[in-house]
């Protein structure tokens, strides 16, 4: 499955919090197309801009981290995801062979790498929109960082250990279909990282409006029904741990945490 036009999200919206009730997460819509048809979408080819100058400032040495488009002085290190990166690491010969799932330019990578490059072996597939990887190949590769357009492609070319979804599943047209793709690879470990769930027995199909602080635009995002993502996951996947992603969403008057799960493909798979 690829990424198609209107399922990339860009980090510097998943990332906002908490702002007035005008914005963030609100109503309760019966499928996509009626989702889709209240929203206005975002101007893409900005959002690559920005981020692209951001990272290029990284790769040419003028900072040190780009997060949501920003170029930073310092790392941001995110522990339980790091944590989760070397775990398996350590249990493949310290070798380790991921897919990041709508990581944009490589935000993760950066993030991580310099706490991976020890590895005897580090080989970072990223899947995105197809100007993202377009982007990507030209300006951001390296020996260890390379952009695909979907699974597919990734899975020709290597056998990855691990497949992560950093808040980019939930803006998915159809995450089940995405992730039945997922456990029909065989890929053993399977990490879900800053997404909100929700205590109902259905997932709840949102519209996100984002501040114009950043810019204007508003597209559809799924609030997962913990128990049912959990009853879906456990007839192929064992969970390994879970944790707490450290930020909190707003889901009309309730909040919410981001949190991750990291998962294991059962034995008898």
């Amino acid at each position: 499955m690829s990424l198609k036009k209107g399922e990339f999200i860009p980090a510097i919206v998943k990332r906002v919090a908490r702002y007035s009730f005008k914005y963030g997460w609100h109503g309760r819509y019966q499928n996509w197309a009626q989702a889709l048809g209240q929203t206005t979408g975002y101007n893409a080819n900005a959002v690559l801009q920005r981020v692209s100058a951001a990272a290029s400032k990284v790769k040419n040495g003028q900072a040190v981290y780009e997060r949501d488009g920003i170029a930073l002085n310092h790392i941001e290190v995110f522990y339980p995801l790091l944590s989760a990166l070397l775990l398996v690491a350590s249990r493949n010969n310290n070798e380790l062979s991921l897919i990041d799932y709508g990581g944009s330019l490589g935000t993760s990578y950066r993030q991580n790498f310099p706490y991976l490059n020890h590895l005897s072996s580090l080989r970072w597939h990223l899947i995105e929109q197809q100007m993202f990887v377009d982007e990507g190949r030209k300006n951001f590769e390296d020996e260890h960082l390379h952009f695909y357009y979907n699974l597919t492609e990734v899975l020709q070319q290597d056998k990855p250990q691990l497949l992560m979804f950093s808040s980019s599943l939930q803006y998915m047209e159809k995450p089940y279909e995405l992730l039945t793709e997922v456990k029909q690879s065989g890929i053993e470990y399977l990490l879900i990282d800053r997404t909100a769930f929700i205590d109902e027995p259905e997932d709840r199909l949102t519209i996100q409006k984002v501040p114009p602080a950043f810019y204007e635009a508003s597209y559809p995002c799924w609030f997962f029904s913990e128990q049912k993502m959990n009853a879906f996951l456990q007839d192929s996947y064992e969970l390994v741990f879970g944790f707490e992603s450290g930020q909190k969403v707003t889901l009309g008057l309730e909040e919410l945490d981001y949190t991750g799960m990291l998962w294991k493909l059962k034995s008898n798979h």
